[in-house]
């Protein structure tokens, strides 16, 4: 007995188990699991998804247009131009140049000489233009149209072969970012559009200048591939309107009683004071005139509906890429304090267009440097009114004026001569038709003096001749 509780293994010498133990079923329960078995649990397939995939996420280059702005996330750069400030001139790589003054050729005034027939006796269109040059320096508190006015007429009146079209006023000039386009981001007071069939001589200079190989800045004015007609060549703003912009800008409603929030107008006009270049003369918005110009050459005029910026590419597919060429555009403005005309020249290069045109990318310069924009300005001044043309035109160049001699200046003394020769003609010719007329009438007379006579002698003795 003793040795069979020996054999007995205690409960603490049982070693441990995981498994559970097996679930006693009745014979029914069995045979319903073989007939019935439980379901597998397993996870859900993934679902597909219907909707439009997911936009891949593209890092932008290095000094992209996209990468500065995440370099300076902090600051607000993706604006409407008129809310640009030197940052902006800065981050873009615009530069500017400040060339001699275009200040000859001007009269030669000798001690006691006479005056010139000009100054006794001045033409018509020396009158026009010291009537329209005296308007737009004129202080005004509000520049408006009408204070722009005469600026066709200087133009029309100095270059007729040029400016002879009527300038497009108050233009909508759009600009394109990617894919985008921002309506009537641009403001300029007028246009000019290259001719489409002009005169000969500025035709010419036209292909001339298309064909130059390269300029000041190493790179081409125009590629020979591209046609300037009707396309914009320049266009005028004034300084004050410049000003008058960036003022009223922020508007700011009155409270009750029309009184008003000072604490908001104080605001207000400390953001206005940031928009202010520190020299007036490298101003930004030339930097957006000249970007937006130039994008119009080379894009197609977007579709008018009542939103401000909207996909300028609307058929299926990707947008093309415009075939980009580097340009030359001026901007003309004038200075009331200095009685100056200053004119702007932008070298806007094919590679600084493409930058707006895929954000994300940064195409280089042959020497490895990322594309900006040059800018180049020259003065000139106003008075006298004798070689204004000749000073203007050195400014513009031959490529918008044609060939001329900038040393013979234009005087306008031809035109009181031709009215002259015509009135002297008219009256020479009034003269000669009265004589002849007298004449034609006296030998009606004589005419019939004889045939009476010889009436009277047909019907009375002969008479002989003595020989």
């Amino acid at each position: 007995m003793a040795s069979r509780r020996d054999e007995t293994p205690v409960d603490d010498d049982i070693p441990p188990t995981t498994q559970l133990p097996e679930e006693v079923k009745t014979p029914e329960e069995a045979s319903t699991t073989q007939l019935f078995p439980k379901p597998s649990i397993l996870p859900p397939p993934p679902r597909r998804r219907h909707g439009p995939s997911r936009a891949r996420i593209v890092h932008p280059t290095k000094d992209s247009l996209y990468d500065i702005m995440h370099q300076h996330c902090g600051t607000s750069l993706f604006l409407r131009p008129p809310c640009w400030t030197d940052q902006h001139a800065t981050l873009l790589g615009a530069r500017f140049f400040e060339l001699p003054p275009c200040d000859s050729p001007v009269p030669i005034n000798v001690p006691g000489s006479l005056p010139s027939r000009g100054h006794l006796r001045p033409s018509p269109a020396v009158k026009t233009l010291s009537e329209a040059l005296t308007q737009i320096l004129l202080p005004t508190p509000s520049p408006s149209a009408r204070s722009a006015h005469p600026i066709p007429t200087i133009m029309s009146t100095l270059w007729p072969a040029s400016f002879s079209t009527e300038p497009q006023a108050c233009p909508e000039l759009h600009m394109f970012f990617g894919h985008r386009v921002y309506r009537d981001a641009v403001r300029t007071q007028f246009m000019w559009s290259y001719p489409a069939s002009g005169p000969r001589s500025i035709r010419r200079s036209l292909n001339s200048t298309s064909a130059r190989p390269a300029d000041s800045h190493g790179g081409p004015s125009t590629s020979a591939g591209h046609s300037l007609a009707n396309k914009p060549m320049m266009c005028y703003i004034s300084k004050n309107s410049l000003v008058f912009m960036r003022h009223t800008l922020f508007r700011m409603t009155t409270g009750p009683g029309r009184t008003v929030n000072e604490p908001v107008r104080r605001l207000q006009r400390a953001r206005t004071k940031i928009l202010l270049p520190a020299n007036p003369n490298h101003d930004v918005q030339f930097v957006a005139i000249f970007l937006a110009l130039a994008q119009r050459h080379f894009y197609p005029p977007p579709a008018r509906v009542c939103k401000r910026d909207t996909p300028w590419w609307t058929a299926k597919g990707p947008p093309p890429r415009p075939d980009f060429h580097d340009i030359k555009l001026r901007i003309l403005t004038h200075d009331t304090e200095t009685a100056e005309f200053i004119l702007y020249t932008g070298h806007v290069a094919a590679k600084f267009l493409e930058r707006f045109h895929e954000p994300s990318k940064t195409p280089l310069e042959d020497d490895g440097s990322v594309p900006g924009l040059a800018i180049e300005y020259t003065r000139i001044p106003i008075w006298p009114i004798l070689g204004l043309r000749e000073r203007l035109g050195k400014a513009l160049g031959e490529d918008i004026v044609g060939p001329f001699d900038p040393t013979t200046m234009e005087t306008w003394d031809d035109e009181d001569d031709e009215k002259t020769q015509t009135a002297g003609k008219r009256k020479r010719e009034a003269l000669s038709e009265v004589f002849n007329g007298s004449f034609e009438e006296a030998t009606d007379d004589e005419s019939e003096r004889l045939s009476a006579k010889s009436q009277c002698l047909g019907k009375g003795p002969q008479v002989g001749v003595v020989m």
